[in-house]
Protein backbone atom coordinates (compact mmCIF):
# COMPACT_ATOMS: atom_id res chain seq x y z
CA UNK A 1 0.00 0.00 0.00
CA UNK A 2 1.36 3.61 -0.61
CA UNK A 3 3.45 4.61 2.21
CA UNK A 4 1.34 8.00 2.34
CA UNK A 5 -1.96 6.37 2.34
CA UNK A 6 -2.99 7.57 5.97
CA UNK A 7 -3.79 5.06 8.94
CA UNK A 8 -7.67 4.08 9.14
CA UNK A 9 -9.28 4.77 12.66
CA UNK A 10 -10.57 1.78 13.48
CA UNK A 11 -11.37 3.13 17.07
CA UNK A 12 -12.67 6.20 15.77
CA UNK A 13 -15.12 4.57 13.50
CA UNK A 14 -16.05 2.11 15.83
CA UNK A 15 -16.64 5.29 18.22
CA UNK A 16 -18.51 7.08 15.53
CA UNK A 17 -21.05 4.24 14.58
CA UNK A 18 -21.83 3.92 18.25
CA UNK A 19 -22.67 7.21 18.65
CA UNK A 20 -24.67 7.56 15.12
CA UNK A 21 -22.20 9.87 14.24
CA UNK A 22 -21.64 10.76 11.20
CA UNK A 23 -17.62 10.00 9.67
CA UNK A 24 -16.29 12.69 6.53
CA UNK A 25 -13.41 12.75 4.52
CA UNK A 26 -13.09 16.28 2.67
CA UNK A 27 -10.31 15.90 -0.73
CA UNK A 28 -9.89 19.22 -2.89
CA UNK A 29 -8.47 17.17 -5.84
CA UNK A 30 -9.28 13.61 -5.43
CA UNK A 31 -6.08 11.79 -5.50
CA UNK A 32 -5.25 7.95 -6.18
CA UNK A 33 -4.38 7.31 -2.58
CA UNK A 34 -7.56 9.39 -1.78
CA UNK A 35 -10.00 6.91 -3.18
CA UNK A 36 -8.00 4.19 -1.57
CA UNK A 37 -8.33 5.48 1.58
CA UNK A 38 -12.03 6.44 1.09
CA UNK A 39 -12.60 2.71 0.38
CA UNK A 40 -10.38 1.30 3.15
CA UNK A 41 -12.70 3.57 5.35
CA UNK A 42 -15.83 2.53 3.93
CA UNK A 43 -14.54 -1.10 4.35
CA UNK A 44 -13.65 -1.03 7.65
CA UNK A 45 -16.76 0.92 8.37
CA UNK A 46 -19.25 -2.07 6.85
CA UNK A 47 -16.77 -4.77 8.60
CA UNK A 48 -17.96 -3.18 12.03
CA UNK A 49 -21.43 -3.04 11.56
CA UNK A 50 -20.78 -6.44 9.97
CA UNK A 51 -22.48 -5.65 6.82
CA UNK A 52 -19.94 -7.12 4.49
CA UNK A 53 -22.10 -8.63 2.26
CA UNK A 54 -22.54 -4.98 0.73
CA UNK A 55 -18.44 -3.70 0.59
CA UNK A 56 -18.30 -5.37 -2.74
CA UNK A 57 -20.84 -3.31 -4.49
CA UNK A 58 -20.92 0.02 -2.31
CA UNK A 59 -16.98 0.58 -3.51
CA UNK A 60 -17.99 0.67 -6.91
CA UNK A 61 -20.96 3.04 -5.97
CA UNK A 62 -18.28 5.12 -3.90
CA UNK A 63 -15.63 5.29 -6.53
CA UNK A 64 -18.39 6.43 -9.19
CA UNK A 65 -19.68 9.43 -7.05
CA UNK A 66 -17.15 10.65 -5.66
CA UNK A 67 -15.24 11.02 -9.19
CA UNK A 68 -18.47 12.42 -10.58
CA UNK A 69 -18.35 14.76 -7.68
CA UNK A 70 -14.49 16.15 -8.47
CA UNK A 71 -15.69 16.28 -12.12
CA UNK A 72 -18.64 18.31 -11.58
CA UNK A 73 -16.02 20.60 -9.94
CA UNK A 74 -13.89 20.58 -12.87
CA UNK A 75 -16.86 21.61 -15.01
CA UNK A 76 -16.86 24.68 -12.92
CA UNK A 77 -13.57 25.95 -13.36
CA UNK A 78 -13.51 24.66 -17.15
CA UNK A 79 -16.77 26.78 -18.11
CA UNK A 80 -15.46 30.02 -15.91
CA UNK A 81 -12.08 29.30 -17.77
CA UNK A 82 -14.09 29.09 -21.16
CA UNK A 83 -16.30 32.58 -19.78
CA UNK A 84 -19.10 30.67 -20.31
CA UNK A 85 -22.57 29.93 -18.20
CA UNK A 86 -23.11 26.96 -16.93
CA UNK A 87 -26.96 27.87 -16.35
CA UNK A 88 -27.39 29.06 -19.93
CA UNK A 89 -28.38 26.41 -22.19
CA UNK A 90 -26.90 26.96 -25.03
CA UNK A 91 -23.69 27.79 -23.11
CA UNK A 92 -24.02 24.31 -21.19
CA UNK A 93 -24.08 22.42 -24.89
CA UNK A 94 -21.27 24.42 -25.68
CA UNK A 95 -18.83 23.91 -23.04
CA UNK A 96 -19.43 19.84 -22.95
CA UNK A 97 -19.00 19.91 -26.26
CA UNK A 98 -15.13 19.87 -25.71
CA UNK A 99 -14.99 19.68 -22.18
CA UNK A 100 -13.56 16.06 -21.61
CA UNK A 101 -11.16 16.45 -24.25
CA UNK A 102 -9.83 19.78 -22.93
CA UNK A 103 -9.52 18.69 -19.41
CA UNK A 104 -8.52 15.80 -19.73
CA UNK A 105 -5.19 16.69 -21.75
CA UNK A 106 -4.71 19.65 -18.80
CA UNK A 107 -6.44 18.25 -15.56
CA UNK A 108 -3.49 19.05 -13.44
CA UNK A 109 -4.19 22.90 -14.32
CA UNK A 110 -7.73 22.63 -13.52
CA UNK A 111 -7.40 20.36 -10.47
CA UNK A 112 -5.22 22.89 -9.05
CA UNK A 113 -8.05 25.73 -9.71
CA UNK A 114 -10.55 23.75 -8.20
CA UNK A 115 -8.21 23.38 -4.46
CA UNK A 116 -7.79 27.57 -4.87
CA UNK A 117 -11.67 27.97 -5.30
CA UNK A 118 -12.35 25.48 -2.72
CA UNK A 119 -13.95 23.44 -3.94
CA UNK A 120 -14.17 20.02 -2.50
CA UNK A 121 -15.65 16.31 -2.33
CA UNK A 122 -16.90 15.40 0.71
CA UNK A 123 -17.57 11.37 1.76
CA UNK A 124 -20.13 10.84 4.84
CA UNK A 125 -20.77 7.43 6.51
CA UNK A 126 -23.21 7.46 9.11
CA UNK A 127 -25.55 4.87 11.05
CA UNK A 128 -28.61 6.33 12.46
CA UNK A 129 -31.94 4.56 13.33
CA UNK A 130 -31.31 1.01 11.57
CA UNK A 131 -30.11 2.68 8.79
CA UNK A 132 -27.11 3.28 7.07
CA UNK A 133 -26.09 6.20 5.16
CA UNK A 134 -23.71 6.65 2.40
CA UNK A 135 -23.49 10.31 1.14
CA UNK A 136 -21.29 12.00 -1.41
CA UNK A 137 -21.07 16.13 -1.29
CA UNK A 138 -19.53 18.50 -3.53
CA UNK A 139 -19.90 22.16 -3.06
CA UNK A 140 -20.85 22.87 -7.09
CA UNK A 141 -24.84 23.64 -6.78
CA UNK A 142 -26.11 20.92 -9.86
CA UNK A 143 -27.63 22.77 -12.75
CA UNK A 144 -31.13 21.97 -13.63
CA UNK A 145 -29.99 20.24 -17.26
CA UNK A 146 -27.57 18.49 -15.01
CA UNK A 147 -30.24 17.54 -12.51
CA UNK A 148 -32.76 16.33 -15.55
CA UNK A 149 -29.99 14.68 -17.07
CA UNK A 150 -29.38 12.17 -13.77
CA UNK A 151 -33.19 12.00 -13.57
CA UNK A 152 -33.64 10.77 -16.98
CA UNK A 153 -31.04 8.00 -16.39
CA UNK A 154 -32.63 7.01 -13.07
CA UNK A 155 -36.15 6.77 -15.39
CA UNK A 156 -34.49 4.53 -18.09
CA UNK A 157 -32.36 2.20 -16.06
CA UNK A 158 -35.60 0.90 -14.73
CA UNK A 159 -35.96 -0.80 -18.29
CA UNK A 160 -32.72 -2.62 -17.55
CA UNK A 161 -32.00 -6.08 -16.06
CA UNK A 162 -28.10 -6.35 -16.51
CA UNK A 163 -25.18 -4.34 -17.35
CA UNK A 164 -25.33 -5.69 -20.86
CA UNK A 165 -28.32 -4.19 -22.06
CA UNK A 166 -26.90 -0.91 -21.19
CA UNK A 167 -23.58 -0.55 -22.63
CA UNK A 168 -24.47 0.37 -26.13
CA UNK A 169 -27.09 2.79 -25.45
CA UNK A 170 -26.09 4.16 -22.33
CA UNK A 171 -22.53 4.84 -22.49
CA UNK A 172 -21.88 8.78 -22.51
CA UNK A 173 -18.17 10.11 -22.07
CA UNK A 174 -19.33 13.46 -21.69
CA UNK A 175 -21.11 13.62 -18.23
CA UNK A 176 -20.61 11.88 -15.06
CA UNK A 177 -24.18 10.35 -14.84
CA UNK A 178 -24.21 7.79 -17.97
CA UNK A 179 -23.13 3.94 -17.65
CA UNK A 180 -21.61 4.50 -14.31
CA UNK A 181 -25.47 5.70 -12.55
CA UNK A 182 -27.16 2.91 -13.98
CA UNK A 183 -24.65 0.20 -12.78
CA UNK A 184 -24.83 1.70 -9.73
CA UNK A 185 -28.77 1.04 -9.33
CA UNK A 186 -28.15 -2.36 -10.94
CA UNK A 187 -26.22 -2.59 -7.59
CA UNK A 188 -28.49 -1.91 -5.52
CA UNK A 189 -31.00 -4.05 -7.13
CA UNK A 190 -28.52 -6.96 -6.39
CA UNK A 191 -28.81 -5.56 -2.74
CA UNK A 192 -32.63 -6.32 -3.04
CA UNK A 193 -33.04 -2.24 -2.99
CA UNK A 194 -34.49 0.25 -5.60
CA UNK A 195 -33.65 3.55 -7.52
CA UNK A 196 -35.75 4.92 -3.89
CA UNK A 197 -32.65 3.85 -1.71
CA UNK A 198 -31.18 6.91 -4.35
CA UNK A 199 -31.30 10.15 -4.26
CA UNK A 200 -29.55 13.57 -5.26
CA UNK A 201 -30.40 16.93 -4.28
CA UNK A 202 -28.53 20.44 -3.66
CA UNK A 203 -28.84 22.09 -0.41
CA UNK A 204 -27.27 25.75 0.16
CA UNK A 205 -25.36 25.29 -2.60
CA UNK A 206 -24.00 22.12 -1.88
CA UNK A 207 -24.89 19.22 -4.41
CA UNK A 208 -25.62 15.74 -1.82
CA UNK A 209 -26.34 12.21 -3.57
CA UNK A 210 -27.27 9.85 -0.96
CA UNK A 211 -27.61 6.08 -0.53
CA UNK A 212 -29.81 4.81 2.47
CA UNK A 213 -29.52 0.98 2.94
CA UNK A 214 -31.35 -0.97 5.78
CA UNK A 215 -29.56 -2.85 8.32
CA UNK A 216 -31.29 -5.61 9.98
CA UNK A 217 -30.53 -9.45 10.15
CA UNK A 218 -33.77 -10.62 7.82
CA UNK A 219 -32.10 -8.39 5.42
CA UNK A 220 -28.51 -9.71 5.23
CA UNK A 221 -30.15 -13.13 4.98
CA UNK A 222 -31.77 -12.67 2.09
CA UNK A 223 -28.85 -10.59 0.62
CA UNK A 224 -26.76 -14.01 1.24
CA UNK A 225 -28.69 -15.66 -1.15
CA UNK A 226 -27.97 -13.30 -3.77
CA UNK A 227 -24.17 -12.80 -2.54
CA UNK A 228 -23.61 -16.69 -3.31
CA UNK A 229 -25.55 -16.89 -6.31
CA UNK A 230 -23.40 -13.69 -7.85
CA UNK A 231 -20.29 -15.50 -6.39
CA UNK A 232 -20.72 -18.13 -8.50
CA UNK A 233 -21.30 -16.07 -11.74
CA UNK A 234 -18.29 -14.53 -11.16
CA UNK A 235 -16.41 -17.50 -10.46
CA UNK A 236 -17.73 -19.36 -13.35
CA UNK A 237 -16.26 -15.88 -16.20
CA UNK A 238 -13.41 -16.85 -18.01
CA UNK A 239 -10.36 -15.15 -16.84
CA UNK A 240 -9.59 -12.02 -18.11
CA UNK A 241 -7.07 -12.51 -21.36
CA UNK A 242 -3.60 -10.81 -20.11
CA UNK A 243 -3.77 -8.29 -23.01
CA UNK A 244 -6.85 -6.95 -21.10
CA UNK A 245 -5.37 -7.20 -17.93
CA UNK A 246 -2.21 -5.39 -19.27
CA UNK A 247 -4.46 -2.22 -20.59
CA UNK A 248 -6.56 -1.97 -17.44
CA UNK A 249 -3.22 -1.53 -15.74
CA UNK A 250 -2.04 1.08 -17.84
CA UNK A 251 -5.35 2.76 -17.80
CA UNK A 252 -5.49 2.53 -13.79
CA UNK A 253 -1.41 4.11 -14.14
CA UNK A 254 -1.68 8.09 -13.77
CA UNK A 255 1.52 8.47 -15.64
CA UNK A 256 0.13 6.85 -18.91
CA UNK A 257 -0.64 8.45 -21.95
CA UNK A 258 -3.01 8.36 -24.71
CA UNK A 259 -0.60 7.70 -27.27
CA UNK A 260 0.23 4.75 -25.35
CA UNK A 261 -2.39 3.52 -24.53
CA UNK A 262 -3.67 3.78 -28.19
CA UNK A 263 -1.13 1.86 -29.50
CA UNK A 264 -1.41 -0.99 -26.94
CA UNK A 265 -5.32 -1.28 -28.25
CA UNK A 266 -3.89 -1.14 -32.02
CA UNK A 267 -1.92 -4.65 -30.97
CA UNK A 268 -5.50 -6.05 -30.60
CA UNK A 269 -7.91 -6.53 -33.52
CA UNK A 270 -11.26 -7.30 -31.83
CA UNK A 271 -10.51 -4.64 -29.31
CA UNK A 272 -9.86 -2.00 -31.63
CA UNK A 273 -12.69 -2.86 -33.14
CA UNK A 274 -14.92 -2.55 -30.76
CA UNK A 275 -13.07 1.21 -29.41
CA UNK A 276 -14.12 2.30 -32.62
CA UNK A 277 -17.33 0.83 -33.09
CA UNK A 278 -18.45 2.18 -29.56
CA UNK A 279 -16.23 5.64 -30.80
CA UNK A 280 -19.03 5.72 -33.72
CA UNK A 281 -21.45 4.69 -32.13
CA UNK A 282 -24.79 7.02 -31.32
CA UNK A 283 -23.67 7.70 -28.08
CA UNK A 284 -21.21 9.85 -29.66
CA UNK A 285 -23.12 11.42 -32.43
CA UNK A 286 -20.00 12.04 -34.80
CA UNK A 287 -20.57 14.06 -37.83
CA UNK A 288 -17.47 12.90 -39.16
CA UNK A 289 -16.49 8.60 -39.04
CA UNK A 290 -13.47 7.77 -36.14
CA UNK A 291 -11.04 5.64 -37.89
CA UNK A 292 -8.24 6.55 -35.47
CA UNK A 293 -7.41 4.80 -32.43
CA UNK A 294 -5.67 7.66 -30.90
CA UNK A 295 -8.93 10.05 -31.52
CA UNK A 296 -11.08 7.23 -30.47
CA UNK A 297 -9.62 6.98 -27.04
CA UNK A 298 -9.66 10.76 -26.65
CA UNK A 299 -13.23 10.67 -27.48
CA UNK A 300 -14.53 7.74 -25.27
CA UNK A 301 -11.73 8.53 -22.40
CA UNK A 302 -9.91 6.36 -19.68
CA UNK A 303 -13.21 5.81 -18.19
CA UNK A 304 -15.16 4.48 -20.56
CA UNK A 305 -12.56 2.27 -21.77
CA UNK A 306 -11.96 0.65 -18.42
CA UNK A 307 -15.75 0.00 -18.16
CA UNK A 308 -15.32 -1.32 -21.94
CA UNK A 309 -13.02 -3.63 -21.30
CA UNK A 310 -15.57 -5.16 -18.75
CA UNK A 311 -17.93 -6.79 -21.30
CA UNK A 312 -15.21 -7.84 -23.77
CA UNK A 313 -13.52 -10.75 -21.43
Amino acid sequence: MNENLPVVDVAKIRMAINAEAPLTITTYTLPHRMELYMNAVLTTFFKELHQEYMIQYLIYCQNELVTNAKKANTKRIYFKEKNLDINKLSDYEEGMKTFKSDTLGNISFYLAKQKEAGLYVKLVLQVKNGMILMEVDNNSELTYFEFKRIHDKLCRAQQYTSVEDTINQVLDDSEGAGLGLVIMILMLRKLGMSEDNFNTFCENGVTKTQILLPMNKEFENEVSVISKELEKTINDLPQFPRNIIKLRGMLDNPDSNISDIAMLISQDVSITGEILKLANSSAFGLSNKCGNVTDAVKLIGFDGIKKLLFYLA
